[in-house]
């Protein structure tokens, strides 16, 4: 959708759906009348008004799935779909921005991104990923997702268009997935993602990972492990460690780590 007139409608019509009817306790189809002097809704789960609606809005929402129609001389039974409901359902839970666990993580992570040379690449981007799925975690492992704009409110403004551009690139790398059609009209994206297979991966180790992806996100960490380690000799022990899994290379370290997460030898 989506136009919001057309979702204001929808909504409407799917909570005037769910009443059911009190003779006969069954949920009961919508009607809308045509007359010569206009347009008429009637149901008894509209209460008070019912909202102003026209044939165009109703075929939007047929044509996109939202509302099944059946067609009579001068009337139509409206009923909406699930697919109708879901997205009902969807918009609301969304319209609260506020956060469903703490977000101090993704916060420091997305400052340290903001310090990087490489704002965009994987040593800075993998603590931002790392953050979004212990929120989630935290958050009580939702069905649906990770709300972002409780996300991108948590932010200073400085630093949420870095959080949106990286939003981005994890969702063209297939690291994040949208669970929704609706988006963040004024950021430019979804308002709920998912992890997908690709980011447990690299992150949680689940088999399926390349072994260039297994290497560099091992050097990720390592990096990360190094710029946060205070004591002199551990940090010198970690740059000498990332120094060695470069001079393996790909193919041995990522066959390696990919045999230690598949339980070889």
């Amino acid at each position: 959708m989506r136009n919001a007139d057309g979702l204001q409608v929808l909504a409407a019509l799917v909570d005037a759906h769910a009443k059911p009817d009190p003779n006969t306790g069954r949920r009961e189809p919508i009607w809308f009348f045509r007359f010569d002097q206009g347009v008429n809704l009637q149901h008894h789960g509209f209460g008070g008004t019912p909202p102003e609606v026209d044939e165009p809005i109703l075929e939007e929402l047929q044509g996109q799935g939202l509302l099944g129609i059946e067609s009579g001389q001068h009337d139509w039974k409206l009923t909406p779909t699930r697919q109708g409901r879901e997205l009902v359902e969807h918009m609301r839970r969304v319209e609260s921005d506020e956060p469903t666990a703490a977000t101090g993580e993704i916060e420091d992570a997305v400052i340290a991104q903001a310090e990087a040379d490489n704002k965009l690449g994987w040593p800075a981007v993998r603590p931002v990923l790392l953050a979004m799925r212990n929120y989630w975690e935290a958050s009580g492992f939702p069905r649906h997702g990770i709300q972002l704009a409780a996300l991108a409110n948590a932010l200073p403004d400085d630093h949420r268009p870095l959080f949106i551009a990286t939003i981005r690139s994890l969702i063209a790398g297939d690291y994040l997935r949208p669970t929704t059609e609706l988006s963040i009209v004024d950021l430019g994206v979804p308002t709920e993602v998912e992890l997908t297979d690709r980011a447990r991966a690299v992150i949680d180790g689940w088999p399926g990972a390349a072994p260039e992806e297994l290497f560099e996100n091992l050097l990720a960490v390592l990096a990360a492990q190094e710029a946060s380690e205070t004591d002199p000799v551990r940090k010198n022990r970690l740059r000498q460690l990332g120094e060695t899994v470069k001079e393996l290379g790909v193919q041995v370290s990522g066959e390696v780590l990919a045999k230690v997460l598949m339980g070889g030898g």
